[in-house]
């Protein structure tokens, strides 16, 4: 069993079905003769894993953890798969709870709405904007814009992962009184309808992510995104990319018509974040290896703990991960753009 390639975006995994899967795991080890997971700053090479098969272990362990402890003993679920940063001094008092264990996730989605343009364009409309938003995971951020930062604002939720479009069924959906809809779909495939989006958002969607090159996928994403959009309408993007691959990505962008309005760069919020969020990652990390016990299986189960352990960190670009140190050196740069589709 590699859980790194084999498991299924259409699939919500239950937590027994989770308990065999990294069991398998666990016991393959007796056969690996190589390990795709450094053991050292966690790092998993792009050959060595498919995003589906990966987005779909982490989402169905988010919804079987349920709620748990933060570093801090408050309680929550963790649903905002996010990094996000702190909030920028130069944005004025930052409008999340400080307290809240999700906070960063929180700031990254409410940054997306900033900008003094899209600030104009919702009040001439007196806030009655259509989002749509490709990359939505458990629908974490559009729950919070659409109660807390643009609360007339109708939202429609898309990812490929069917555990995350469960949660945010489950979780958000009902809570928002018809203003949200949560679409298991490929975002590059999408049948809604052209022309339907005041603003298309996308926050740390797995894209754009080989350097210095956009791919065809990615040249799908964004075409999905224009077409989207209202004449007028603006794609939001905010994500930590190689700093080599924006110049190709607004490159691709500006030859679909769309025109660059702004670019903010919050790598230093970003890395401040991972460092502040620490203790709550180390401790969601803990409680979740401490769920299986498989983990628990001598020496084999020693050795996929430690795996599983820096591969999560990794993934949320704890320190001493790869992905954060990629901040820190420049690699990776995280920024948060506006685009406009021309009237």
């Amino acid at each position: 069993m590699n859980i790194l390639t084999s498991l299924d975006r259409t699939s919500d995994y239950s937590k027994r079905q989770l308990e065999v899967i990294l069991g398998a795991w666990v016991l393959s080890g007796l056969v690996d003769r190589k390990a795709a997971i450094s053991t050292q700053n966690g790092d998993v090479s792009e050959d060595d894993y498919d995003k589906r098969s990966i987005y779909s272990l982490f989402y169905a362990l988010y919804r079987s953890m349920g709620d748990v402890p933060s570093d801090k003993g408050t309680r929550y679920e963790l649903t905002f798969n996010t990094w996000g940063y702190t909030w920028p001094e130069s944005w004025g008092p930052c409008p999340n709870a400080p307290n809240d264990p999700q906070l960063y996730g929180r700031n990254a989605y409410t940054g997306l709405y900033q900008f003094p343009e899209v600030k104009e364009y919702v009040a001439a409309r007196d806030g009655r904007v259509h989002i749509v938003e490709l990359g939505c995971g458990t629908g974490a951020g559009a729950h919070h814009v659409c109660k807390n930062v643009l609360p007339k604002a109708t939202y429609e939720a898309v990812d490929m992962q069917a555990a995350a479009i469960e949660t945010c069924r489950r979780k958000h959906v009902p809570e928002l009184g018809g203003r949200l809809r949560a679409t298991c779909a490929d975002a590059t495939d999408l049948s809604i309808r052209s022309g339907t989006a005041d603003f298309v958002a996308v926050n740390e969607t797995h894209v754009t992510e080989q350097t210095g090159m956009v791919t065809v996928e990615d040249e799908r994403f964004f075409s999905t995104a224009y077409r989207l959009l209202k004449p007028g309408g603006y794609l939001v993007w905010g994500n930590a990319i190689p700093e080599s691959t924006w110049e190709p990505c607004f490159g691709t962008l500006a030859a679909l018509g769309m025109k660059k309005l702004h670019v903010r760069d919050v790598t230093k919020e970003a890395i401040l974040a991972r460092d502040l969020d620490k203790g709550r990652v180390d401790a969601y990390v803990a409680y979740c290896i401490e769920q299986f016990s498989g983990f628990k299986i001598p020496v084999l189960g020693e050795k996929r703990r430690l795996e599983a352990e820096l591969a999560m960190k990794n993934f949320y670009r704890n320190p001493g991960t790869n992905l954060y140190d990629r901040m820190v050196d420049g690699t990776d740069t995280y920024k948060v753009v506006l685009f406009q589709k021309p009237a």
